[in-house]
């Protein structure tokens, strides 16, 4: 196979996967607007502020750990390339392992988590109450979305985004349906959402372990967590090395994004509320491209685990293709119906003004982050962890120089400003890196 290689049909292989993901992707958002437009209606920004804060630490935690999906993806694809089922079964195993292990110690470390992050987002204090009533019920879903973490992963990098699918619509019809009937039938507000979300996330993650079980098979499963190799401590060594360069970067991710609802923060209540709606817009964006990305994932991991450095780039080439596209419509979208969408999450005034202030920044980051997303895709079916590491420690760095001056001098719309050269500098890192991972592949 060639530089110039010719896939049978690209184009609705790509589809195949990043259509089902497209879709899943953007009903978490959806719900999230949803929890917007239930809370965003109590009397007072405290509620909103509260949930902002809540949903974006349990974000942050599961955040934290997407390494378990990112690195599942890239190994569960490439030995998919190589058709080799056994290893993609022991594969599964240690992933699902390590999600039951951290879920678990999170729970039991709820107490000082909690404090810690109380300290770190340092919120109003009139939403701390609230906020704790919200942190106390969601943490017993973290074990149930480390899993689904892990699900997620399989089934992209096995190309069964269809059933990817199925698992986040449970996953997110179930979270909409509760709150609602939590917070607008039975009056339970904060706690409310919390619970709804709590019971979303088991069920959905129960449906994908059948999924898993349905697609491996039940014994090669109990064969692969009985089996010693799976335990090899070399193989887990690559496991761990792969994670834990994800792990880092993910965390300077996670930074990026804590300071700047901290800067939010220090604006006041309104600008934090203004923030979490902007902020719900930044998920729907990110999930959209997201689907290009895991097709990404699955396609150039399958060709990097076939040592194909023609099937390879081409896959590159056509993900970046439809990722542009699709940055074009969302950036179209946001400019067209971005301010109608504000003002019908929330009947505050004040939010609303602070919120459509800083839209026409927001509006442009999906042209200014789209490549971003997708080389993230490239390199995870690549496994090249560390690489992911450097390019985003160098927009971390360019991130940190020019927060705060902007923040100062432009408020909440300096803030988004801050985001959009963050999302850009990720990207120009991982484009120059690039041609470092395609000679890694020896094949034609």
């Amino acid at each position: 196979m060639t530089a110039g290689v010719a896939l049978a049909h690209p184009h609705k292989r790509i589809w195949a996967i990043a259509g089902p993901a497209i879709i899943a992707n953007s009903a978490a958002p959806l719900v999230g607007l949803v929890d917007t437009w239930v809370i965003g209606h109590l009397p007072g920004a405290a509620y909103l502020a509260a949930v902002s804060v809540g949903a974006m630490i349990f974000s942050y935690l599961s955040w934290a750990f997407g390494f378990l999906r990112m690195s599942t993806t890239g190994l569960v694809a490439q030995a998919h390339g190589r058709d080799d089922s056994d290893q993609v079964a022991r594969v599964m195993t240690r992933a699902l392992l390590t999600a039951l292990v951290i879920g678990s110690l999170i729970v039991l470390l709820q107490g000082p988590i909690y404090h810690l992050v109380l300290r770190a987002i340092d919120p109003p204090s009139d939403t701390v109450g609230l906020f704790e009533a919200y942190f106390d019920i969601r943490v017993w879903a973290v074990p149930a979305a480390l899993i689904a973490y892990c699900i997620t992963g399989y089934l992209i990098g096995t190309a069964q985004a269809t059933k990817a699918l199925y698992v986040q619509l449970v996953l997110n019809i179930t979270n909409g349906v509760l709150n609602l009937v939590f917070v607008l039938g039975l009056g339970l507000g904060v706690s409310g959402v919390a619970l709804g979300s709590l019971i979303a996330e088991w069920l959905a993650a129960l449906v994908g372990l059948a999924f898993v079980a349905r697609g491996l098979g039940a014994g090669t499963l109990i064969k692969a967590a009985m089996s010693r190799v799976t335990y090899d401590m070399a193989k887990m060594k690559k496991l761990l090395s792969v994670n834990g360069y994800i792990f880092m970067r993910t965390l300077l991710l996670i930074l990026a994004f804590a300071l700047m609802t901290r800067e939010a923060a220090a604006l006041g209540k309104v600008p934090l509320a203004a923030n979490h709606v902007l902020s719900t817009f930044l998920i729907l964006i990110a999930l959209g491209l997201d689907g290009f990305a895991y097709a990404a994932e699955a396609l150039s991991g399958a060709a990097f685990g076939r040592n194909s450095r023609g099937e390879f780039r081409a896959w590159v080439r056509y993900g970046l293709i439809w990722s542009a596209i699709a940055a074009v419509i969302y950036t179209a979208g946001f400019a067209l119906f971005g301010a109608p969408i504000i003002r019908a999450l929330t009947d505050i005034e004040p939010v609303r003004a602070a919120a459509i202030e800083a839209l026409p920044v927001l509006a442009l980051l999906p042209v200014v982050a789209f490549w971003c997303y997708l080389y993230d895709g490239i390199y995870i079916g690549a496994t090249a962890g560390g690489a992911m590491l450097g390019t985003v420690a160098v927009a971390a760095f360019c991130f940190l120089v020019v927060l705060y001056p902007l923040t100062d001098r432009y408020g909440l719309v300096g803030l988004w400003v801050a985001m959009a050269v963050f999302n850009g500098m990720r990207g120009l890192a991982q484009a120059v890196y690039y041609p470092r991972i395609e000679r890694r592949l020896t094949g034609d």
